[in-house]
């Protein structure tokens, strides 16, 4: 009777990683930490390499008392054969003493949500030993000024000082001494921003990257040219942002549903090439820059009409 109990017991642990399904989890080096100390906290999602993962987004603090102070990204790596693992790790600190939550992570695998377990993390003070007296804090000690010492501790700075006069003063009498040269100014126009987009769009496709094999460096040069458009164009940190914060922050841009939508399907493209190391086909790679182009064709600045009257 036991062991049917143990079979009954262990079976579930078998049929979640069985291959072909999608992990997420979540786990710290330690739950016990002093005010001060820091623990760190892994996450990670198991998957098939056709799948596609949305990281939650994560910001400077985890909740109201816990803060993330450093933040190591995703890493991606095989796991096996046609298995993909990502794994990212945040260094956690609190500065309040008690018992606080790390809530859930919530990703999006395949389209589907999974969440990772709550964890509790219990934050202590600083033991004192109560046998020991107080100290008192010393009072500050003013040394005497030492010209000899002040120059020791500044003799890089008064050193640099002195080479920046020399170079400005021999550079006041090249100048001055030098007889005026006319020179042919030749002014430079800068190409308007649509116009150095698409010349940078035509000069990728021209270099037949993809048809080479390497999709990801495609999907990538494509995204950050569209990328480095929005930002320059509508004024939002479209380079630094992820594909979710990104399209929250055009919410509010003139940009209409059919152009935010062709925009979407365009990063989401790109992210699943570059994270996830899904192929796209001949024809997702040729309708990518095909939809680039006239994403910015649509959204161009238009030029003013000029009033004859």
């Amino acid at each position: 009777m036991r062991w049917i109990i143990h079979i009954l017991l262990t079976f579930p642990l078998f049929a979640a990683a069985q291959p072909g399904s999608s992990i997420v989890d979540a786990r710290t080096d330690t739950n016990v930490i002093r005010i001060g100390e820091q623990v760190r906290l892994h996450l990670e999602v198991s998957h098939p390499s056709a799948v596609s993962v949305i990281w939650p987004s994560i910001g400077d603090t985890l909740s109201a008392h816990l803060e993330v102070v450093r933040d190591t990204g995703v890493d991606t790596a095989e796991a096996g054969t046609a298995t993909m693992r990502q794994v990212r790790t945040l260094i956690v600190t609190a500065f309040d003493t008690g018992y606080w939550a790390i809530p859930p992570f919530r990703f999006i695998v395949n389209g589907s949500p999974q969440e990772t377990k709550a964890m509790l993390v219990e934050v202590r003070t600083v033991e004192v030993d109560p046998s020991q007296p107080i100290r008192d804090i010393k009072d500050i000690v003013e040394l005497p000024f030492s010209l000899m010492y002040w120059i020791r501790k500044h003799a890089l700075w008064l050193l640099g000082g002195l080479v920046v006069t020399g170079v400005i003063i021999g550079l006041l009498l090249y100048l001055t001494r030098r007889k005026p040269v006319a020179r042919a100014m030749t002014r430079e126009v800068a190409l308007p921003l649509a116009d150095r987009i698409l010349a940078a769009l035509r000069t990728l496709e021209a270099e037949r990257i993809w048809q080479q094999g390497d999709h990801k460096q495609y999907q990538s040069r494509v995204t950050d040219l569209l990328r480095g458009y929005i930002e320059e164009r509508y004024q939002v940190p479209a380079m630094e942002s992820t594909t979710d914060e990104l399209l929250r922050e055009l919410r509010v841009s003139p940009l209409n549903t059919d152009q935010r939508g062709r925009l979407e399907n365009m990063l989401r493209l790109a992210d699943m090439v570059k994270f996830a190391k899904a192929q796209p086909s001949p024809q997702e790679n040729e309708q990518m820059m095909a939809s680039a182009v006239r994403f910015v064709q649509d959204t161009a600045p238009r030029p003013e009409p000029v009033d004859h009257a």
